[in-house]
């Protein structure tokens, strides 16, 4: 499970992207780094609003996701890696939320 390593993703430039994927839950990325943990304590209560799970990109060891977990006990935070995502969707860095929109046709 641990050390989870994301090559294609770096910490950088916060943002939230709009998916066209009607049903998914909206998720947002992190990493163990200073900037995420910024980012989680300032976007806690909306991701908590919106049922946001977490998706921790980056995070060597036990010690630090449950570090993390404490700044948002609230808040469901999965270590995984973002390769995947990150190459779908193009993603470069973290953190960031990816909302679902419904499609409307």
């Amino acid at each position: 499970m641990l050390p989870v390593r994301s090559q294609r993703l770096l910490p950088g430039e916060a943002s939230t992207r709009a998916l066209q994927a009607p049903g998914l839950s909206p998720l947002f990325l992190i990493g163990d780094d200073e900037y995420s943990r910024q980012w989680l304590r300032q976007q806690q209560r909306r991701l908590k609003e919106q049922r946001a799970i977490g998706l921790v990109v980056n995070v060597d060891t036990a010690a630090a996701l449950a570090k993390l977990r404490r700044l948002a006990p609230d808040l469901p935070l999965i270590p995984t890696s973002g390769d995947d995502l990150a190459q779908r969707l193009g993603l470069h860095h973290y953190p960031v939320l990816l909302l679902p929109i419904a499609n409307d046709r």
